[in-house]
């Protein structure tokens, strides 16, 4: 998908399988920055009792998209979502698994860049071999990535603030180009 198709297909491919799964929800990505549609599906699968969880860098390679995703830890953790910091490395996987047999895999991030303004490439595999496959992967990933707890300190000047700013600055995150990140 890309600028060149207004139909978003890995966005729109990513919430079906989402609002398809009826046991659980795993996603990777480095840069998470959901929309509307993509937030709601994460947390209607959460509060509808399936595991999700999701894995991020602990500390991405912008500090304003590490703030734009903290921004939306506290709507996800309240339904349900567990999320998962990955570090000290950078964390390059892009997958989302769903039950035991749907795998989205690609080069799009989770946000609204991948999903509008660039070109990306995904493929759905399906089966339960692949999907077992991307099910240990994860799993290796998210024993080592500390559980982000819903009762956490976090202070107004060095969080809650700065992740305040870098939502309200999304839009800046979406017009900026791939190689152009703050």
């Amino acid at each position: 998908s890309g600028p060149d198709s207004s139909w978003e297909a890995i966005h729109r491919m990513h919430v079906a399988a989402i609002h398809e799964a009826r046991r659980r929800v795993w996603l990777a990505t480095p840069y998470f920055v959901p929309g509307e549609a993509a937030r709601m599906a994460l947390t209607s699968a959460a509060l509808g009792g399936l595991d999700v969880r999701l894995l991020v860098p602990k500390m991405s390679d912008s500090k304003l998209v590490t703030y734009a995703a903290r921004s939306y830890f506290d709507e996800l953790l309240a339904a349900g979502v567990k999320v998962h910091e990955y570090g000290p490395r950078m964390l390059h996987t892009k997958a989302l698994l769903c039950d035991d047999n749907l795998a989205p895999i690609g080069s799009a991030n989770f946000d609204y860049r991948s999903f509008r303004l660039d070109f990306e490439v995904s493929v759905l595999l399906r089966g339960e071999e692949m999907a077992g496959q991307l099910d240990r992967l994860l799993r290796g990933e998210l024993a080592d990535a500390p559980q982000v707890q819903r009762e956490r300190h976090r202070s107004l000047w060095r969080h809650r603030l700065p992740e305040a700013l870098a939502r309200l600055l999304q839009p800046v995150l979406e017009a900026r180009g791939e190689n152009a990140r703050l």
